[in-house]
């Protein structure tokens, strides 16, 4: 019926952890997939349950609701108990035992995190937590973005009236990675206090360009326009073939390349358009690159572009960042103060704002585009994942009727 057990890459003896102060001690945090493949809920969350469990003692548990055919990579830098649930919602609706072993599971919490809406992974969590009088705290990671709602309007508008409209206004409290995703929540009706806290990253302190290069020998000594991320439709991939399409002759130094795994069978159209386009020997698609290779692949780049059409706050900006790499983002990535410190270029999700900024970064000195991606780098140790951390746990201590947060202020009512 579930799986549970221990992740124990790191011994629990060999922790160097906090002196405890907090009134919270066990956290259980909900997501409804591990698998990469799937989205970054799959990396940031065990990250963050690392970080609090390192480095302040927290006991967390990772319960994921997940399907039969979906991965669950155990590649966490700590010892975290893992427990796996069902997804099915037929599977909650008539196995009371299911039922009765979860309920026991968050009977031993302080706080729940839930991660993510429209899965019976939020719809489940929250009503159990309800039931037992568990407070519980609620992420969207983007789903509440406009784009996001009109994205299968009909099932999610049925959803929302039956399910997730009250699952969110039960919440103690709203868990939002940007100030544009506090105003998302705000346009839904919810009125709860909101905590503004971002992803983190941590990246490597030096990556080798030669692990991906000696992998793709073809892409030696070109200019590499990286996009890392699922091939998704609404990460905007096809603005960004077409965005090529359109400089591509003036640039033969240069390539397009994609790099992460087929999501809901985009790859097809993807490749379609680059056919249509002539781009064959222009564009090069890696599937998806583990650990090693991702972080090659950024040392290697000249720019990372992601034009989305809707983000909570990407990993892979972030990732981009932290490694120096220029950026090329849209206004739905939600990160102003690129533009604001100089760390890239932010435009619209149509192909000629794309166009203008990928022809600006190619034609740039090499100099000249160090000295961006060094603004960024700068920009990214805000995003540090302790101090992420420390924020989080503030959140859940206060949610346990310990002080309201220092690090960071509660959004109110209004905003």
């Amino acid at each position: 019926m579930t799986m549970t057990g221990t992740l124990p890459l790191v011994a629990v003896e060999s922790i160097s952890r906090r002196e405890p102060r907090f009134t919270a001690r066990r956290i259980h945090q909900i997501i409804s997939h591990l698998d990469p493949r799937l989205g970054g809920i799959s990396a940031v969350v065990p990250r963050l349950c690392t970080e609090i469990a390192e480095g302040y003692g927290f006991d967390v548990e990772l319960c994921v609701f997940r399907g039969a055919e979906e991965e669950v990579h155990g590649q966490f830098d700590g010892p975290l108990h893992l427990s796996t649930w069902p997804s099915s919602r037929a599977s909650w609706l008539r196995d009371s035992s299911l039922r009765a072993d979860f309920r026991a599971a968050l009977a031993r919490t302080d706080v729940v995190h839930i991660h993510g809406l429209w899965e019976s992974s939020s719809t489940v969590t929250s009503r159990m937590a309800r039931a037992i009088n568990k407070p519980y705290v609620v992420s969207a990671h983007g789903m509440l973005e406009p784009w996001a709602l009109e994205n299968k309007r009909l099932k999610k508008l049925l959803y929302s009236t039956l399910l997730e409209r009250s699952n969110l206004q039960h919440a103690q409290c709203l868990h939002a990675l940007t100030e544009a995703e506090a105003e998302d929540y705000r346009r839904y009706g919810c009125m709860q206090p909101i905590a503004v806290i971002p992803n983190g990253v941590e990246s490597p302190p030096s990556a080798d360009a030669n692990l991906f290069l000696d992998r793709f020998p073809g892409l030696r000594h070109k200019k590499i326009l990286l996009f890392l991320g699922r091939i998704h439709f609404k990460k905007g991939v096809d603005i960004l073939v077409s965005s090529w399409a359109a400089i591509a002759k003036q640039h033969p130094d240069a390539i397009l390349v994609l790099a992460g795994p087929d999501s809901e069978n985009s790859m097809a159209s993807v490749r379609n358009r680059i056919e249509e386009y002539g781009l064959g020997d222009r564009v090069l698609c890696t599937g998806m690159l583990e650990r090693g290779f991702k972080w090659s692949a950024l040392a290697s780049a000249t720019c990372f572009v992601l034009p989305s059409y809707s983000e909570g706050l990407s990993v892979a900006i972030l990732e981009a960042l932290s490694m120096g790499v220029p950026v090329i983002v849209s206004e739905q990535c939600h990160m102003p103060s690129i533009e604001r410190t100089g760390a890239g270029w932010i435009v619209q999700a149509e192909t000629g704002s794309l166009t203008r900024a990928l022809k600006t970064v190619l034609e740039n000195s090499t100099s000249v585009n160090a000295s961006i991606g060094a603004r960024g780098q700068a920009m990214a140790r805000e995003y540090r994942w302790k101090t992420v951390a420390e924020k989080m746990t503030e959140l859940y201590d206060w949610l346990s009727g310990g002080p309201e947060p220092i690090s960071f202020s509660l959004r109110s009512r209004r905003i």
